[in-house]
């Protein structure tokens, strides 16, 4: 299987890990588009009935960084 054909969900705290992914889209880094980023208040906030959810629908992996 290759790397474009997962589909990944990153949830990132939005004043670390968004932050610097939002950097490196500033410096034209590239990262595969079968990675989701989705921005949180803090990884604190994560529940984990939300990434259950995201397995349920399909998703291969689930990233949280915080």
């Amino acid at each position: 299987m290759s790397a474009e054909s997962y589909n990944i969900i990153a949830y990132c705290c939005e004043h670390c890990a968004y932050a610097a992914a939002d950097l490196a889209g500033g410096l034209r880094m590239q990262y595969p588009p079968s990675v989701k980023v989705v921005q949180l208040p803090c990884t604190g906030r994560l529940d984990v009935l939300s990434v259950l959810l995201a397995f349920e629908e399909g998703v291969d992996g689930v990233f949280a960084a915080g």
